[in-house]
């Protein structure tokens, strides 16, 4: 299971400048302004992508924690 800290709503992803660049490509334009055009944020950007992603893809019934741990919980893959 994904942990954060109670009473987070958001999180901070380490991605590199290469990948931000490429993922960036794909933000949608929302409006012109005074100092230029503005696209939509990254989190509205990877919540549309998570959402497109989910729709072609099986997924498990838990979330997966990304650090390992000497507790292994249960339906997890050795």
């Amino acid at each position: 299971m994904a942990r954060r800290k109670s009473g987070n709503s958001h999180t901070t992803i380490c991605v590199t400048w290469e990948d931000k660049e490429l993922f960036r490509k794909y933000a949608k334009f929302v409006k012109k302004t005074r100092t230029g055009n503005l696209h939509e944020s990254d989190a509205l950007l990877f919540s549309r992508m998570l959402t497109f992603f989910n729709t072609g893809n099986t997924k498990g019934d838990v979330s997966n924690s990304t650090y390992p741990s000497k507790f292994q919980e249960p339906n997890q893959h050795d």
